[in-house]
């Protein structure tokens, strides 16, 4: 079998376990391909773990350079379009510019997500840190100086809670 003819059946393989994924078993599309269930669930899963955000991100920015070089030549066929076309083409051009605009709001809506997830995590992570911090500070300070565990916690809180305010005076 020639290099050519294994790229071609690979290419066919890899449509067909894309197109069963979720429909049909490993074991019911390794019979229909002559192979192992093994081989078909190992395949499988270098299919979607090459499938990652960037990969996602480089096929959006091509259709939208495609949806947009739609947009332009629909344009500029429009001057020498005779005029029963004319409607129609502006129609499509509207239509390519309408979806370029939808998936760049869906997109920014998409990484806006994906960055106040982060923002979440790490002020979660930060707030932990700052606990954990004070509980053992506050356990250091009554053992080594006999004080009294809730006037140590007070102290804390009042000092935490004017930071905030100035915080929030700082940014508003």
């Amino acid at each position: 079998m020639s290099e050519g003819t294994v790229a071609t059946t690979d290419e066919r393989i890899d449509r067909i376990l894309w197109a069963s994924a979720g429909i049909k078993s490993a074991r019911e599309v390794a019979k229909e391909l002559g192979m192992k269930p093994e081989e078909v669930l190992r395949r499988r899963k270098e299919l979607i773990e090459g499938v990652d955000d960037l990969t996602i991100q480089q096929t959006r920015q091509k259709l939208l350079i495609d949806l947009k070089d739609i947009a332009r030549r629909t344009q500029e066929d429009y001057d020498e379009a005779p005029f029963e076309f004319k409607a129609g083409l502006m129609n499509s051009s509207i239509a390519a510019m309408k979806a370029v605009l939808v998936e760049l709001n869906r997109a920014d809506d998409k990484d806006q997500e994906k960055v106040d997830h982060l923002n979440a995590l790490r002020v979660r992570e930060l707030v932990n840190l700052i606990r954990e911090v004070v509980e053992i500070s506050v356990d250091e300070l009554v053992e080594k100086y006999d004080l009294e565990r809730d006037e140590v916690y007070a102290i804390f809180d009042a000092n935490m809670q004017k930071a905030a305010r100035m915080r929030d005076a700082l940014t508003a």
